[in-house]
């Protein structure tokens, strides 16, 4: 097995500051990505968003982030000779969705809020309920045909290629390679390849 990248070596975490600067320094296209990507962790949980949106996760990233440059034990370290700032995002926002949908299984049902507690209306006047605008797990094959394992193996394989990272959750969103050139940014090139390099890879574990 490969041995991953960093592993014998120390890592240095990046301070505040530099912190701070990569956030400010993120181009409009990294951003967009980055509020892609959050929207389709949100989707995906389903009923588990509990009424978050693409903003919540995003920005609970970056204060995670901000809280581990304090060199305490709490928030997400960002290794910054190995991970990219926006590679970061994407890990730590994977890893804040799934720990979301976790906890929502742990608690069950309860934890739902029902529409009737939720439902809001438009400028129109046109009663809007979070569960009509719910992704059907069903409806994706991605995700029904693929094992949770090798969902979490593609996540620690491609954690530091973003546009695989990309690519995967769009899969899961069942999502067409047009859609991805359309919603992602990315070129059909760079989606086919990404792609060629997942398939390859699952391959691999098959």
């Amino acid at each position: 097995m490969k041995k991953p990248a960093g592993r014998g070596t120390q890592e240095m975490c990046a301070t505040s500051a530099e912190v701070i600067a990569a956030i400010e320094s993120l181009s409009a296209e990294e951003f967009h990505r980055l509020k892609k990507f959050a929207g389709f962790r949100i989707r995906g949980l389903g009923r588990a968003a509990m009424g978050r949106d693409y903003s919540a996760l995003l920005s609970e990233a970056v204060v995670s982030t901000l809280q581990g440059s304090e060199g305490g034990l709490e928030g997400r370290k960002w290794a910054k000779n190995r991970v990219r700032f926006i590679n970061h995002l994407l890990g730590a926002m994977r890893s804040i969705s799934s720990h979301w949908k976790e906890a929502f299984e742990r608690r069950g049902t309860e934890a739902e809020q029902l529409d009737w507690m939720q439902t809001t209306e438009d400028e129109d006047g046109n009663v809007l309920r979070p569960s009509e605008n719910l992704a059907d797990a069903r409806v994706d094959p991605f995700r029904s045909c693929a094992a949770k394992e090798v969902l979490d193996a593609l996540d620690n394989h491609f954690a530091a290629d973003e546009d695989a990272l990309l690519v995967i959750d769009a899969k899961k969103d069942g999502m067409t390679v047009p859609e991805m050139v359309a919603g992602l940014g990315l070129t059909e090139k760079k989606v086919n390849a990404a792609m060629q390099r997942i398939r390859y890879f699952v391959e691999g574990l098959l």
